[in-house]
């Protein structure tokens, strides 16, 4: 879960660790490295959890953020997301709300992660992140209309994201257009993506929307 921006995090972890560990927390967090890396969870978790009442150079912020990524690894969303939103309430950051965004979706709350995606496109309106996954959402949950105009702007934002030309056309399929979800479908195919999943589900859809209007045609 989020992996880039938890390599981020240990790569700047260790640059400060060789810097200097002389505080006591500031080796705590060595050591939560070091067991993380190692895939030893529960131990990364005890460590950092140490660290954040230890002098430290890390500030709880960037603590709470590796206790979250930690409890994702795990699995534990509603633990992942608590911290997150401590390290949120101290430094609004549009990375965090996409990630905790992220982080609700797993946990089956896609209220709290629309708002969470919200909140990151209410921060930076100017990329792609929010847009895209707000469109998704919207569009597993049915609701074409409104995932549409974000898809289309996500892709008006990043023309190379195939991830984003498959899922716009998912939402044209959900709302009967054929031509234009081929069209996406295409793009998406041109751009290297793998779309077998979203072409499934938008041939699912459009035999759907055929079938209704073939019944509705009969009577």
């Amino acid at each position: 879960m989020n992996t880039r921006l938890f390599s981020a995090l240990v790569a700047l972890a260790a640059g400060a660790a060789l810097a200097s560990c002389a505080r006591a927390g500031d080796k705590l967090v060595s050591q939560a490295m070091k067991a993380y890396s190692m895939k030893d969870y529960d131990k990364a978790l005890v460590l950092f959890e140490e660290a954040l009442k230890s002098d430290s150079r890390y500030s709880e912020e960037l603590l709470y953020t590796f206790i979250s990524n930690v409890y994702s690894k795990q699995e534990e969303w509603d633990s992942s997301a608590a911290y997150l939103e401590k390290a949120l309430s101290m430094r609004a950051d549009y990375r965090g709300y996409i990630t905790l965004g992220m982080v609700r979706r797993e946990a089956g709350q896609d209220d709290k992660a629309e708002a969470a995606f919200r909140a990151a496109l209410a921060l930076d309106e100017s990329k792609v992140d929010a847009y895209a996954h707000l469109g998704a959402l919207y569009t597993d949950a049915g609701n074409a209309a409104a995932a549409v105009p974000l898809l289309e702007t996500a892709t008006a934002l990043a023309p190379k994201e195939g991830f984003v030309y498959a899922t716009l056309a998912v939402a044209y399929a959900a709302r009967g257009d054929a031509e234009k979800s081929h069209a996406a479908l295409a793009t998406a195919a041109a751009l290297g993506y793998n779309s077998d999943k979203e072409r499934g589900r938008a041939a699912a859809l459009l035999e759907s929307a055929e079938n209704a209007a073939n019944a509705k045609a009969a009577h």
